[in-house]
């Protein structure tokens, strides 16, 4: 039986940095992945020939600049770049919103809805920097337990998206575009409480040099977890694809090592699981191995997906009623949203919330291919559409393949209002929705977060590192401080077991 220093189990972004840390410490390290190819969510791959397609996650802000130094992660392909304009808000009248790093030209897009804006929309930008820049000081936190703020802050987080931007702005679409990232990956609408800290959570990342930017990474998601990885073989570490790992071996109340589907067995005295918490605790460990406290945690934690991510690929750009033309330009590089208001955002949520699926869903749509164009054939483009409200649990039954075309189609439908073009430019289409995206990536529930961002689960009320099991640590999204590929699970669960983090 081989010995390893430490097991990491899974092979996504957080478990490769994990792993990348403890080999440069010196310690004997072998990453498993039961899938076939590194990266668990942030990958790239080729769904048809020719075509490098990010399957789940496609932009990137939050990866911390300290991961990205310590790794040296652009000596082994890494290259990120702003996403410019940021947004694309079109409308069935013919208007639309384009939003993007320069002021005048922001000034110009929301003076020509209502100039009193102008100012509100500048004062609610540096309010979500400071929420952000905020979130993000706490990341950094040896106890996410610990990270207090000040009251207003303290009060936007707890309170609703809606609230929050609303105190700043009164267009309709203007207040839709800046809300949707309160909502994103959360079975939430936009009204609802807690979904102030999600928007505030979208605003935490700094990879891209400017605290809540948003950018793509060249070559798509899968060049992020290729170059961890290859930092990783760099230090030492070793890898292993296509092992299940079927259980976390305990001897003595102490892990000892795990097990694979076929038998196979490892030996390590720490073990770092990157799997979901209801996987770590109740699918590897038996129940009378799980500490009463991690299992109570369980019963309530709250992680059923609501995102269905559907991939097209396109013979010819979206020619949208709002700004014509199937030629590159710079609203193609945006983030294209459909939510021309909350009260549409809102009600979308409530349609699925009522049983069912959203009947006008909201829709955060990326085109990577005008300005990274290895991705297609030559000539051709890639849609990347992140869509909600498609619940994990329908309340009209269970996901088929009808109901997920479906779906489809009606989104289709609902992007062609704006660029009629669109429906006969597919060439070809990739549909994941939730179950998809639990069986494809190990998203649990279809959770793009391993469990939601809301009160109760943020901070130090998500996993501990430290899981009460000796020598068991969480290295995934289920710990602080969750969801998006950020790297921080994966850097402090190392800090936790090479004794350079305290962790609760």
């Amino acid at each position: 039986m081989e010995r390893y220093d430490a097991i990491v189990i899974g092979g996504g972004h957080n478990g490769l940095v994990a792993a990348a840390y403890l080999a440069r410490a010196g310690r004997r390290t072998l990453v498993l992945e039961r899938r076939e190819i590194l990266g668990g969510a942030a990958v790239t791959e080729e769904v048809w020939p020719g075509w490098s397609v990010s399957t789940a996650s496609y932009v990137c802000s939050l990866l911390h600049p300290q991961i990205i130094a310590e790794l040296n992660l652009p000596a082994f392909g890494y290259h990120a770049y702003r996403k410019e304009p940021a947004s694309f808000t079109p409308l069935l009248d013919g208007r639309s919103l384009l939003l993007g790093s320069d002021a005048v030209d922001n000034a110009l897009e929301i003076g020509s809805f209502d100039r009193r804006d102008i100012l509100g929309f500048e004062a609610f930008d540096a309010e979500a920097t400071r929420l952000g820049s905020a979130l993000a000081d706490a990341f950094d936190l040896d106890d996410p337990a610990t990270a207090r703020f000040e009251d207003a802050t303290q009060r936007a987080l707890a309170g609703s998206a809606a609230d929050l931007v609303e105190r700043f702005v009164r267009t309709p679409v203007l207040r839709a575009t800046l809300a949707s990232d309160g909502v994103i990956g959360t079975y939430a609408g936009p009204r609802d409480a807690g979904t102030g800290y999600v928007l505030a959570h979208h605003y935490a990342g700094r990879a891209m040099g400017a605290q809540g930017a948003w950018g793509f990474v060249r070559g798509g998601m899968g060049a992020v977890s290729r170059a961890i990885a290859l930092a990783a073989r760099r230090a030492g570490a070793q890898f292993r694809t296509g092992a299940p790992v079927a259980r976390i071996l305990v001897r003595d109340g102490r892990v000892s090592g795990v097990a694979l589907d076929d038998g196979t067995e490892f030996e390590a005295d720490t073990i770092l699981s990157n799997a979901h918490p209801s996987v770590t605790f109740g699918e590897l460990l038996t129940a009378s191995e799980v500490p009463p406290t991690i299992a109570s945690k369980l019963k309530s934690w709250r992680s059923e997906g609501v995102s269905l991510k559907l991939n097209l690929a396109l013979g010819e750009l979206p020619d949208f009623t709002a700004r014509p033309g199937v030629t590159p330009q710079l609203h193609h590089r945006a983030t294209i949203h459909v939510a021309p208001s909350i009260d549409y955002l809102q009600a979308a949520h409530d349609d699925a919330h009522r049983g069912g699926v959203s009947n006008a869903p909201m829709l955060e749509c990326f085109m990577q291919t005008p300005t990274d164009p290895s991705l297609a054939p030559p000539g051709k483009h890639l849609l990347s559409i992140f869509a909600q409200y498609y619940p994990y649990h329908r309340g009209d039954g269970v996901w088929d393949d009808t109901k997920r075309e479906a779906a489809a189609d009606s989104i289709v439908a609902t992007l062609a209002q704006f660029a009629s073009n669109l429906p006969n430019a597919i060439e070809a289409r990739q549909i994941l929705a939730p179950p998809d995206l639990e069986a494809r990536f190990g998203l649990t529930g279809g959770h793009i977060f391993h469990g939601e961002l809301l009160p109760g689960q943020i901070l130090g009320d998500r996993f501990p590192v430290a899981t009460g099991v000796a020598g068991l640590y969480l290295c995934g999204s289920g710990a602080s401080p969750g969801g998006c590929v950020s790297g921080i699970p994966g850097l402090r669960a190392a800090g936790a077991v090479l004794g350079s983090l305290a962790v609760a």
